[in-house]
């Protein structure tokens, strides 16, 4: 398995984070693999409580991680630290996250709540799904 993931983002920790769960991900799964090989997009999480922000900039097998909000994300997740952790929760069932157990009901409260915001999820739902099965450990 050969893929590329570049962290231009070193002097945030979360950064170290995502990088390290991709790379496990990706690296422990053919099919995360062949959706990282798919995936073209860029992504920002926001996580204001612990004052970080990553851009993931995606080019069909390779990833590059950025500072802050940057190159105009098409997808941008805006949530605490400990909420952004639930959404590496999500079980994918016929390659999609799924919503209807005990983890999938969580991440719906959040966004419900406005304790999770997703910009970008109804115009890019392709990339969010994409990234939903890339992030989860299941």
């Amino acid at each position: 398995m050969e893929f590329k993931i570049v962290n231009n983002a070193q002097e945030i920790p979360f950064s170290f984070i995502v990088q390290d769960l991709l790379f496990g991900n990706i690296n422990r799964s053919p099919a995360k693999l062949a959706v990282f090989n798919k995936t073209q997009g860029v992504t920002a999480i926001n996580l204001p409580d612990i004052e970080a922000a990553i851009t993931l900039i995606f080019q069909r097998g390779s990833l590059t991680i950025e500072p802050g909000i940057v190159h105009n994300p098409a997808i941008i997740i805006k949530t605490s630290y400990e909420l952004v952790m639930d959404l590496n929760m999500l079980n994918i069932r016929w390659g999609l996250p799924y919503y209807f157990d005990a983890a999938g009901r969580r991440v719906l409260g959040h966004l419900l709540s406005g304790r999770l915001k997703i910009k970008g999820m109804f115009t890019h739902p392709v990339l969010l799904n994409s990234f939903t099965i890339l992030m989860s450990v299941m």
